[in-house]
């Protein structure tokens, strides 16, 4: 599959045995709801799962402001879809650093957390398909796949088997995932549910 835009939107498309499209402004029905919802089904995939492609680590810039009880605020990366933690200096093993992420008004989100100076682990926003993981594409276009089975074609049945398919493969994400960069030893024969895409009881 040639990786585009259109190309998911097809695949999403066709998963609902509907027509395909040839351009996202093209102007059909099916191109004005996938257009619609391609960027937040893109970016919901995204958030659902801690995809090893899309994992940024960034040292946070400090507003210079404090909010009690934290100590030090920080910008919220422009890029950041989910801000998963903030790294202890001190390793891995070392417990968890606290952190709030919050509103700023006009200047949107911010961190807060005692930590100076902070690395936030996080998903980030990406927007190049071609740097995306084959699994996520595929995941991608099933989550697209179910949120435009109503508007597109009122059937929950349809509906209800995307989202059925989007859960299983971000189960399979998990194996694979996990697999491909370890802190500690592997669970026992987690390369199979990644290749078969079988689900462990």
């Amino acid at each position: 599959m040639a990786v585009s835009p259109v190309a998911l939107c097809n695949l999403a498309l066709v998963r609902l045995g509907g027509a395909t499209i040839a351009a996202l402004d093209e102007g059909s029905k099916e191109s004005i709801l996938c257009a619609l919802l391609f960027e937040p089904s893109r970016d919901a995939t995204l958030r659902d799962h801690p995809w090893n492609f899309a994992t940024l680590r960034r040292t946070l810039a400090d507003t210079g402001a404090s909010v009690a009880p934290w100590a030090h605020t920080y910008a919220y990366p422009a890029n950041c879809l989910f801000a998963r933690e903030i790294v202890n200096p001190r390793g891995r093993q070392a417990p968890p650093v606290p952190f709030e992420v919050a509103g700023d008004g006009a200047a949107g989100r911010v961190i807060h957390t005692d930590l100076a100076p902070a690395v936030l682990l996080y998903t980030a926003r990406v927007t190049d398909l071609a740097a995306c993981d084959p699994l996520f594409l595929e995941a991608f276009s099933w989550k697209l796949a179910a949120e435009l089975a109503m508007p597109l074609a009122n059937n929950k049945t349809l509906m209800d088997m995307a989202q059925s398919q989007y859960a299983r493969l971000l189960s399979v994400a998990r194996a694979c995932d996990g697999n491909e960069g370890r802190t500690e030893p592997a669970g026992a024969a987690d390369w199979i549910l990644c290749r078969t895409g079988e689900q462990r009881g």
